[in-house]
This record gives C-alpha cells, sequence and structure tokens, in this order.
C-alpha cells in the first residue's frame, strides 16, 4: 500500500498550516518516529509553504490501522495535539499516486504551473536517501513522478506566467505601486524563494532592492547577481523603518512586531508581504496605519488569474499523469507478483528438463536436440502466455486468491 496523509492550502489555513512547517531536524526526527514500528517500511515527509505530506508504502493493508499510527506519531510531534485532524486529507494507492504527479507538474500547487515546486521535491528526496527512510517503492515513485513532471511541462505551456507565489507576491506590489520601479524594496531571506522574488522584482525594472539575510555570504553572492545592495542583519531594524516593501521569506522566524514599527509609524504607505511559513511578521502590523500587510494565502487574486488562462492546459496534462499513474501500477503490480512468475518459470522449465530426460533415455541424439528446441519454443510461449493473463486478470480483491491459485497448480 502507498498512502499520503497531509495538508494543504486547499485544506487548511495558514495559522494550522504553520504548526506542521518542519525543518530537516524535525523531518528526520518525525521520520525516525514512524519507522520505529513495524507498520510502516518506507516514509518521505515534504514540508513546503503552502503544504506538509507524509508520503509513506506499508505492507499492512489495513488502511486505518497505517493511518492511526502514523498520526498518533505526527500528534505526540506537534503542540496542538489532534485539534487540527480535520484539516488532513488521506490518500491511497492510484489516488495517492495520482497527487504526487499533479503535484510534481504543478496542477496542484497555489499558482498553477510554479516550478519550485519540482526543486523542493528534489531536496525532500535527497534528504529522504540520506536518510535511509525510502526504499524501492518510493524512490521509483518520485523517479517516476520527476518523469511526469517533465512531460507535462514541455508539453503545454502550464509553466509559462506565473511560475511562482514569489511573482504573485511581485505582482501584489505592482498593483500597490504604480511606479514600482522607483520603490525602496527589502527583501528579507536569501533562499530559493528570496531569489525568485530578486528576479522577478529585476524584470520589472526595480533597481532599489536591499538584501538581508542572516548568513551574510549568501546575501553577497545574491546581491552580487542582481546589483542589490546588502543589510547586514544588526542593522535590521532601520532598514525596515526605511523601506517602502518589505518582503521576508526566512525559515522559522518572527521577525517583525508592532512594537517596532508603533515606536515609529512610518509616514510613508509600506507594503509588506511575508512569504514565510511560520509567518516571520506579526498579524498586528497589519493594522498600523500606512502598512498593508499581505500573507502567503492573501495572493489568491493573482492565483486565480492564472488559472484561468491555464485551464486549456489542464486536459492534456490529465491525460499526461493518467498514462503514466497506469505505467507505476504496471510496475509496482510487476513487482509484487515477481515470486509469483519465477515460479511458473522455474516449473515450466522444469517440466521441459524433466520430459527431455525421459525421451533421451529411449531416442537418438539426433532426436533429442530436435525435442529439446521444440519442447524449449513451447515452454517459453506456455511461461509468456501464462505470465500475461496472470497480469491481465489480476484485480486488488483477487490478489492473493490467484497467487495461491498459481502456486498450487504447480507444485509437484
Amino acid at each position: 500500500m502507498i498512502g499520503i496523509i497531509g495538508l494543504s492550502h486547499k485544506s487548511a489555513p495558514l495559522d494550522v498550516r504553520e504548526q506542521y512547517a518542519f525543518d530537516k531536524e524535525d523531518v528526520g526526527r518525525l521520520s525516525e518516529c514512524i519507522l520505529a514500528g513495524s507498520q510502516v517500511e518506507e516514509v518521505l515527509i515534504l514540508s513546503t509553504c503552502n503544504r506538509t505530506e507524509l508520503y509513506f508504502s506499508s505492507h499492512n493493508q489495513n488502511q486505518d490501522r497505517v493511518v492511526e499510527y502514523i498520526e498518533n506519531c505526527l500528534w505526540e510531534f506537534s503542540v496542538s495535539g489532534t485539534a487540527n485532524k480535520i484539516h488532513f486529507y488521506h490518500l491511497f494507492d492510484r489516488d495517492a499516486v495520482t497527487h504526487l504527479f499533479r503535484l510534481i507538474s504543478g496542477l496542484e500547487s497555489m499558482v498553477v504551473g510554479e516550478y519550485q515546486i519540482v526543486s523542493q521535491i528534489k531536496d525532500t528526496l535527497n534528504t529522504a536517501r540520506k536518510q535511509g527512510s525510502i526504499g524501492k517503492i518510493l524512490n521509483r515513485l518520485f523517479i517516476k513522478a520527476f518523469e511526469v513532471g517533465k512531460k507535462v511541462r514541455s508539453q503545454t505551456g502550464i509553466s509559462r506566467g506565473a511560475f511562482s507565489v514569489s511573482y504573485a507576491a511581485v505582482e501584489k506590489c505592482r498593483e500597490h505601486f504604480s511606479d514600482l520601479e522607483k520603490r525602496k524594496i527589502l527583501l528579507v531571506g536569501a533562499g530559493e524563494t528570496g531569489e525568485l522574488v530578486v528576479k522577478n522584482l529585476h524584470k520589472r525594472g526595480c533597481r532599489f532592492i536591499a538584501i538581508a539575510n542572516r548568513t551574510i555570504e549568501k546575501a553577497e553572492q545574491l546581491a552580487a547577481r542582481f546589483h542589490a545592495d546588502i543589510v547586514p542583519f544588526e542593522n535590521l531594524r532601520e532598514a525596515i523603518l526605511d523601506a517602502e516593501i518589505v518582503i521576508t521569506s526566512v525559515s522559522g522566524e518572527h521577525l517583525i512586531n508592532n512594537s517596532l514599527l508603533r515606536e515609529h509609524q512610518p509616514g510613508h504607505k509600506v507594503m509588506m508581504i511575508d512569504l514565510g511559513v511560520p509567518r516571520n511578521i506579526d498579524p498586528d502590523v497589519g493594522r498600523i496605519k500606512n502598512v498593508r500587510l499581505l500573507n502567503i494565502d492573501h495572493l489568491q487574486k493573482v492565483v486565480l488569474q492564472n488559472e484561468e488562462r491555464k485551464k486549456s492546459y489542464f486536459e492534456t496534462a490529465e491525460k499526461i499523469i493518467n498514462k503514466k499513474v497506469s505505467e507505476f501500477e504496471e510496475w509496482l503490480e510487476s513487482r509484487e507478483l515477481s515470486p509469483t512468475i519465477q515460479h511458473i518459470v522455474s516449473s515450466v522449465r522444469q517440466i521441459h528438463y524433466d520430459g527431455l530426460k525421459a525421451f533421451g533415455a529411449s531416442h537418438s541424439a539426433t532426436e533429442l536436440e530436435i525435442m529439446e528446441k521444440y519442447g524449449h519454443h513451447l515452454s517459453e510461449k506456455m511461461i509468456n502466455t501464462l505470465v500475461k493473463n496472470l497480469k491481465s486478470t489480476m484485480k486488488d480483491e483477487q490478489k492473493d486468491e490467484m497467487v495461491q491459485l498459481v502456486h498450487r497448480l504447480f507444485d509437484r
């Protein structure tokens, strides 16, 4: 069984999602907890600004029991316990595989077609491999997912336009300031999201950009690429008060609260966009005069406009995904049937060998050679026919019964 337990921007508000935003250390500890029992063989935990999803593989076909076990680990790990249980969704087997393929293709993202999810999944997969928390099934599943995402993007225009939440944030800034290129902009955070923000601001002609980051080297590298200024983190307070636009994308840090701005209320309009999950800016900051505060869930207008433009690509994407899901199911089925297929092969070939041995006792070497060739042809044809028919008639509810029948037929 393959399954997913998760929540996303579609099922949970930001204040719930931020409680389940896990860093690599959190992911490692939670994975260890889940794998410590006997219910789950493999687990991969994906945690981004818009979702937290636990992918798992289990030999146990009792879905409720496996979910209960994983959730017990999750609730113990969470400060809120079971309070947010209603926001989680559960997907299994074909539904789970389809969801992952849709996700990596950009169909499940807040901004349809965004590419950032691909690199996020790559990082997550590499982490899981290093931790040893996944095996053949999930590894194969995610390799197939990358294949699907690449094909969907190459055969549709789904990745053109708003390719990330960072793009949507810049579009919001442009709505607020018609002369965006003249505004003083402060970016807090030089990670992947911050890089996309700067890239999109630079495309819009913005040249008054300053970057602050705890690791000064990362800020310097990003600033050099886009001719931006650098703000030492210890000078962040002054830089925030001076900026007209502040965009934050820092992992797990609460940087700006209302006391910072109430003491020095800005005399000019300030746009603040918080792309952090958990949030970097106290929501009360939005109540201060001249300050407009948006978080990641406030970007819906840009998101919806983007979705409307891209609906024409959905049909093509869904066809690709459905075909690839079936391919993965065939691989999974073949893997599960492998011992039975090997039993068919060895049994038929043994019958062939025993028959030749008996035939050779009373026939010439020439006759034996002819019979050996013909017998080999028949046995291989029989093997191929049996395996083909076994695969084509297999249904989930008949799987165990069919496997047992094959073994009884060839037991000697």
